[in-house]
């Protein structure tokens, strides 16, 4: 059944079809496990882009600390942000919460106009969103338009689903076993890679599908409805009960995951096989499953060659001649180690290996198999050969004189009479979806405008710098605050659009006065933040002096003319003594205010002594 939205009369289609691309891109993000802090600042620059003249804020909320903790406040001052952290609160969702704020951020010259709880699956307050302007902002109805609280009302689920799904609720129980790799690996599935993930809410039913799982079954992201009774009419009639049976058995806790293997429906009318696993990741306190995440992933070709694997080997031959990866069929006596009996040409682009070094030495294996990865590969033949009826691993494998390959091996043993594992199974090559999961989170760690580190890998970065510090690889580093001076009158008289062009601007000019010990990151709006590994303050003033010259010097030129803009910046420096990288950072950003205080356009230094 089509489910695709429908259009809002009073929207202006054009915002309204990249308010849909922008929503369906974060879901997207949040189904392949990005950092919650990427999400959430995703999500309020997202609103602060469509709506300028108003400032997003998401908090989440601590219980035990009576606490509010910034999960993303773009456009908010530290100074703001730091006196909201410091409030007691003991629910935000009490007009004592809405009175506190409401007297806080008018000290600030904003205007409190939403405060909208965040709740997880169960109910409770996990944080909170807020939406704030200026108390001298010119009047703005667009909170009378459906178009605006649609955009609202997107925030806040898109907000609450990426809370829910990164934060452990304290209604949960969950297993506190060690997860498996895969299981980590569960929630950044590839989109392209054939496998699909899905999010089961075993309280209401609805499930959720990710446009990878919707395009294996030949599906565009809008169709599919989220109901269980309509996902189980897609399951052939004869493996429905299987497949009901393995839920319950694992909602019940009488197995550690769900793994079928079963016929389903697609959009043409014809079945494919699908191997899904998944796993219970939250319970309520008598033990019943609330939610169930897992991937599905198209094992249709596998289950054809396992099916003629029995009619010839010639046919076999010729039918996996052309298909990448590695079909195979091991049998392990009882008491014995086991040998190849079928091998395809897959051998070569997988192992490194011919088919037929495999069937004379199937130990070989063991001799190319990351150091790493050897434990994990032996540990899961043992798991098989004690009775486990499915094997799926991934792996490395280091041929000699060849790179590292990631592999993924899949099979189905079973049991013959006289005690035999007969495995039939599939080896594929999955180094290009490792590399792009690498990539995916290098883009979760980089500011997509500047192209710099990101806050979270920035912070990283300055806690190594501090570790070093503290072990006496080096004596003292110096950390600078900057800040563009008067940035959001450019937005307001040029458009975000320039300012945009400032910002990358300056970041290329700021990259280029770096050594390659340094390190840099946008922090947030136009702060951003250096540490100099191993300087002190005259270095750092130099430093300083410098970028302000070079920024001045290359102004960023346009059609109009010549954008001139200045920075402040804020020197401190980082010792063993110093009290932590926190300290450190916030006294560069008290130096950094003084500087603007005293005029813009110059560099302060925080109150440490010289060494």
């Amino acid at each position: 059944m089509s489910e695709r939205p429908p259009l809002q009369v009073d929207a202006d289609p054009e915002f309204y079809r990249k308010a849909l691309a922008f929503n369906n891109q974060t879901l997207s993000y949040i189904a392949r496990g990005a950092p919650l802090a990427h999400l959430l600042d995703r999500i309020a620059t997202g609103f602060s882009c469509s709506y300028p003249q108003r400032f997003l804020a998401i908090f989440q909320f601590d219980a035990q600390a009576r606490r509010l903790r910034v999960g993303a406040a773009p456009r908010f001052a530290p100074s703001f942000l730091l006196q909201v952290s410091e409030l007691d609160v003991q629910q935000p969702d009490i007009p004592q919460s809405w009175n506190d704020l409401t007297a806080l951020t008018a000290r600030h010259g904003l205007s409190l106009l939403e405060m909208l709880p965040l709740r997880s699956f169960a109910g409770e307050v996990v944080g909170v969103l807020l939406i704030c302007t200026a108390v001298d902002a010119p009047d703005d109805p667009s909170h009378l338009e459906q178009t605006y609280r649609d955009t609202v009302g997107a925030a806040v689920s898109m907000a609450m689903l990426a809370l829910e799904r990164a934060l452990v609720p304290s209604h949960a129980r969950i297993n506190c076993d060690s997860p498996l790799e895969a299981d980590e690996r569960m929630a950044l599935a590839i989109e392209g890679s054939g496998t699909g993930i899905w999010d089961r809410n075993a309280v209401t039913g609805e499930m959720y599908y990710s446009r990878g799982w919707k395009a294996i079954l030949g599906y565009e992201d809008w169709e599919l409805s989220s109901h269980l009774a309509d996902a189980y009419q897609r399951i052939h009639p004869d493996d429905l009960p299987y497949v009901k049976q393995t839920v319950r058995q694992h909602f019940e806790s009488r197995s550690d995951t769900y793994r079928v293997e079963h016929r389903i429906r697609c959009r043409d009318g014809s079945y494919k096989w699908i191997s899904s696993r998944g796993k219970v990741v939250a319970r309520d306190a008598q033990g019943n499953a609330l939610r169930m995440i897992g991937t599905s992933t198209d094992v249709t070709e596998v289950k054809q060659l396992t099916d003629k694997l029995a009619k010839s080997s010639r046919m076999l031959d010729y039918l996996t001649s052309g298909i990448p990866g590695m079909v195979f069929q091991f049998r392990v006596p009882p008491g014995e180690r086991g040998h190849f009996t079928y091998v395809s040409e897959g051998a070569r682009e997988t192992y490194g290996l011919t088919p037929q070094q495999l069937l004379e030495t199937p130990d070989v294996i063991d001799t190319i198999i990351h150091p790493e990865d050897l434990a994990m590969y032996r540990a899961s033949r043992q798991v098989v050969l004690a009775g486990a009826s499915h094997w799926m691993l991934e792996f490395r494998v280091a041929p000699p004189g060849q790179r590292v390959r990631w592999l993924r091996g899949q099979a189905r043993p079973r049991q013959l009479e006289d005690g035999t594992t007969l495995w039939h199974g599939f080896i594929s090559d999955i180094s290009e979806s490792k590399a792009f999961e690498l990539e995916l989170q290098e883009f979760a760690l980089t500011d997509y405008l500047t192209q710099l580190p990101n806050r979270r890998c920035f912070m990283q970065r300055l806690q190594e710098e501090y570790s070093r510090i503290e072990r006496g690889l080096l004596g003292i580093s110096a950390v600078l605050m900057c800040d563009l001076d008067h940035f959001k009158r450019i937005n307001d008289t040029l458009g975000h659009a320039v300012g945009d062009q400032v910002l990358a601007h300056f970041a290329q000019v700021l990259r280029s006065q770096l050594r390659k010990s340094d390190s840099v990151g946008r922090l947030g709006g136009e702060e951003f933040a250096v540490v100099l590994a191993g300087a002190d303050l005259q270095a750092a003033a130099e430093f300083a002096t410098r970028l302000q010259a070079s920024f001045a010097s290359q102004p960023l030129r346009l059609e109009g003319g010549e954008v001139e803009v200045t920075i402040s910046i804020g020197i401190a420096l980082m010792r063993a003594d110093c009290g932590g990288q926190e300290q450190v950072l916030r006294a560069s950003d008290d130096a950094l205010y003084r500087a603007k205080e005293k005029g813009r356009n110059r560099f302060e230094f925080a109150p440490f002594p010289h060494p």
